[in-house]
């Protein structure tokens, strides 16, 4: 009776088995390592709050970057589909304060130009506060 378990048993994990080694097989190594630098970097930024342009734009990308890597996988796993419901908040995190902060160059902006026609040190400050901030969001 024990045998009559034990090799169906033995079967399904063969089985098991020669479906992983199939798909390790047709994983491209160099998409895998891309990947776990990816999830790793992700790791070490997880949880950290955006109170900066920088701090966004350089969320943004390595969100992305990891976003495009999953989207590209033929197949996704249940912790594929984690990752992504967790980029996809970061990203809107982060969008939101890059449309705070562009709100903010955009009256920078209104400053520098309603004061343009005098030697107003306000409108130089502004000028070059829009400057730093959109030099940091075209980067």
């Amino acid at each position: 009776m024990k045998r009559t378990v034990l090799l169906p048993c033995l079967a399904v994990l063969a089985l098991g088995v020669a479906h992983a080694e199939a798909q390790d097989a047709s994983v491209d190594p160099e998409d895998d390592q891309i990947e776990s630098e990816l999830r790793e970097e992700l790791e070490q930024t997880q949880g950290q709050p955006i109170e900066t342009l920088k701090q966004a734009v350089d969320a943004l990308e390595l969100r992305n970057d990891l976003l495009d890597v999953l989207m590209d996988k033929e197949e996704l796993t249940d912790g594929d589909r984690a990752i992504i419901q967790q980029l996809t908040e970061d990203i809107e995190n982060a969008l939101a304060k890059v449309e705070e902060e562009v709100g903010t160059m955009r009256d920078r902006v209104q400053e520098v130009r309603a004061s343009a026609s005098s030697q107003d040190q306000d409108m130089r400050e502004s000028g070059k506060a829009y400057l730093d901030q959109i030099r940091t969001l075209m980067q």
